[in-house]
């Protein structure tokens, strides 16, 4: 995430994501899915930099959000991508060296019961339309 000032918008309530689950949120011009792990809540960029693809649908385990399209798979804590960046030598494979890119990672805060999702003015502009 940027410097930019942030602005948290409630987008779920604690028991309507449960642990393993998560839930796409479209907030404007920005797709972002909502991860409960054990209790924990993660926001990502709800498209994979692969192909441009909804990451709704992925599997998550251990941790990793697997893209249910072409497997591409992201750390949930920090949107870093896991595979193939950490599998396959990316200068044995440049075709995908623009494909593979990290996650946009967003804070997440509880307040009560409500989920929250900090996100930047060209978000909130384009959430307030």
């Amino acid at each position: 995430m940027s410097d930019r000032p942030l602005t948290y918008i409630t987008v779920a309530k604690v028991e309507e994501v449960l642990p393993g689950q998560s839930r796409p949120i479209q907030l404007g011009q920005c797709s972002i899915l909502l991860i409960n792990e054990a209790g924990s809540f993660y926001a990502l960029q709800g498209v994979c930099p692969h192909q441009d693809l909804p990451l709704a649908d992925g599997k998550i385990w251990k941790g990793v959000l697997d893209c249910p399209w072409h497997h591409f798979q992201y750390d949930i804590r920090t949107g870093e991508n896991l595979y193939p960046r950490r599998v396959y030598p990316l200068r044995t494979l440049p075709h995908l060296c623009d494909q593979v890119r990290s996650l946009q990672t967003y804070p997440v805060q509880i307040v009560g019961q409500e989920v929250q999702v900090g996100i930047s003015e060209c978000c909130l502009e384009c959430f307030a339309k």
